[in-house]
């Protein structure tokens, strides 16, 4: 694989500004943990998702995430994880209103279990929503409506009081399509309609531009580049894109799938979260829809775009939108 511009320029940004973090693979951080400036940073890897909070299915929804520690000592420096939950009101409804943060609950080190493979202590952390909802005095009617947003905040506590958390983590770290997937936070939108847009999706894309086109120009992708991705449910009404660029990566850079970039799907109502693995963050546009063809312009912020004809066994809804 090319050393690029682009993953050249990721790489001075982990090793200046994301000093202090490690991850599951030390082979591919930069800088060993035995050298770093800050011998109490840590990581807390998102590994897996299932939250689904469903206004039609109260008694079965839940925040369920795992996930894997990291520091200096392979995970057994940090104290404890607080979880910490607030609640949005996002709903023009006239009832509910914003609820402030507050400490969920706290794991400590021993509630920590060493995985076989990695070595590293996980956790799976599991709220029922009729738990969070008496927590955080919610009602039902408060949120009937959906779109309304619980946001789960982590903390990793060390020894010596000092803290990481969303407020003191980089993009570098804090993207969830690279190598750390550790941003501290999770938003979990609630939802009441049902949603299905995963399994595979055959692209076409006309790629129109690189964000280098001096040195990597789109010629190799021309006319036009056509595969395959996965759409791979992540939580209710949200789906991991397996290449955000649809082909793009590797026909300009060499490189490989963009993922990391999260469609979050209320009632056909589509909005983007995420980023790839060098924290880019991507726009999607919607250009047709006939049901079988889902045409979108896509471009993210280095300046990479194209135009992608995407298809999949049970097509698209007709009324989907991007906000």
């Amino acid at each position: 694989m090319n050393k690029t511009m682009k993953k050249a320029h990721i790489l001075i940004t982990l090793f200046l500004v994301g000093l202090g973090f490690s991850c599951t693979d030390e082979s591919k951080y930069p800088v060993p943990f035995d050298l770093i400036n800050n011998s109490n940073a840590g990581i807390l890897k998102i590994i897996a998702t299932n939250s689904v909070l469903l206004t039609t299915e109260v008694a079965t929804s839940k925040y369920e995430t795992t996930f894997e520690a990291n520091d200096r000592e392979r995970g057994k420096l940090f104290d404890h994880v607080d979880l910490f939950v607030s609640f949005q009101d996002l709903t023009d409804n006239g009832l509910g209103e914003d609820k402030a943060e507050k400490l969920l609950t706290t794991y400590t080190q021993a509630d920590f279990t060493d995985d076989p493979i990695t070595g590293l202590p996980r956790i799976t952390m599991t709220h029922t929503m009729t738990d969070l909802m008496t927590f955080m005095g919610v009602n039902l009617a408060d949120i009937i409506d959906g779109k309304d947003q619980f946001t789960f905040r982590q903390a990793m506590v060390f020894p010596d009081g000092k803290t990481y958390t969303n407020s003191n983590v980089n993009t570098a770290i804090a993207a969830t399509g690279g190598v750390y997937k550790s941003p501290f936070a999770n938003v979990v939108t609630v939802n009441k309609c049902p949603s299905e847009l995963g399994g595979t999706v055959h692209y076409v894309t006309v790629v129109t531009a690189s964000g280098n086109p001096g040195s990597f120009p789109i010629t190799p992708c021309l006319p036009q580049v056509e595969g395959d991705t996965e759409f791979t449910k992540v939580g209710h009404g949200q789906w991991a894109i397996g290449d955000s660029t649809f082909g793009q990566y590797d026909c300009v850079w060499s490189d490989t799938d963009a993922d990391g970039t999260v469609w979050n799907d209320f009632c056909d109502e589509l909005t983007v979260t995420g980023s790839d693995k060098y924290g880019l963050v991507y726009s999607f546009t919607i250009v047709t829809n006939d049901g079988t063809t889902l045409v979108i312009d896509w471009e993210n912020d280095y300046g990479d775009a194209g135009t992608s004809s995407l298809t999949r066994t049970g097509g698209w809804p007709t009324g989907l939108i991007f906000l």
